[in-house]
């Protein structure tokens, strides 16, 4: 299985997206490029360190990208109690506004992700609460984010890395692909949402909160230039 992974993790959206840059290099960012910000174990071989993070960039406004990981790096639950959840109570938002973001990035990095304000909506199917709006630095998507920024349902599925599998996340042998969480909820205030693995979103609730199969692909925005 690690042979087909690796020559999946090797597959780039190249008919969609254009080169890979270093996050330093202001004037290459431009919507659907790919840059290169931070470490983060995704070989799960701990002896050779972290490896660079790949990110796509989804939108750009002034000198500030909208940036979300290539690979899903990393599987854990939205929250770790199964108990009814919004993301701005769970675990998994106070995870990767912490750990996740020391652990990840430089202190010259952490210095251009600035903290915005998001608007957690309502279930738009159901109307389950969204919760208090928020303000995070690192974040994932949500299902109105998600349709918006992959139209294409061929472009949503994640690839998790071998570290995200290591720890967990689901992994279709015959796609390599995984399913991915969002922050809004799901049918159920103990459900959230998510992108399945075959790209379709799951407005009805991907997952219970609980599940720890549901793998990453943390976004962010990044100011980048002088």
């Amino acid at each position: 299985m690690k042979r087909f992974l690796s020559v999946v993790l090797g597959i780039t959206l190249s008919l969609c997206f254009v080169g890979t840059v270093t996050a330093e290099t202001a004037n290459t960012f431009a919507v659907g490029a790919i840059v290169t910000l931070g470490r983060y174990e995704q070989d799960n071989n701990l002896e050779n360190g972290k490896e660079p993070v790949e990110w796509i960039v989804l939108d750009i406004k002034g000198n500030q990208a909208l940036l979300i990981s290539r690979l899903c790096l990393d599987a854990r639950a939205y929250h770790t109690r199964f108990v009814p959840m919004t993301w701005s109570r769970c675990t998994l938002r106070a995870w990767l506004n912490d750990t996740f973001l020391t652990e990840t990035f430089t202190q010259e990095e952490q210095a251009k992700i600035p903290a915005v304000t998001l608007v957690n909506a309502d279930n738009p199917h159901y109307g389950t609460p969204g919760g208090a709006d928020t303000t995070d630095r690192i974040f994932l998507l949500s299902e109105t984010e998600a349709y918006q920024y992959f139209p294409d349902v061929a472009g949503r599925p994640g690839q998790p890395t071998e570290y995200a599998i290591a720890q967990g996340a689901y992994f279709n042998p015959s796609s390599g692909n995984t399913w991915w969480w969002l922050r809004s909820p799901g049918v159920r205030p103990i459900d959230a949402s998510g992108v399945r693995s075959d790209g379709r979103i799951s407005g009805y609730g991907s997952r219970d909160v609980y599940r720890p199969s549901g793998a990453l692909r943390p976004a962010l925005w990044y100011m980048f230039g002088e």
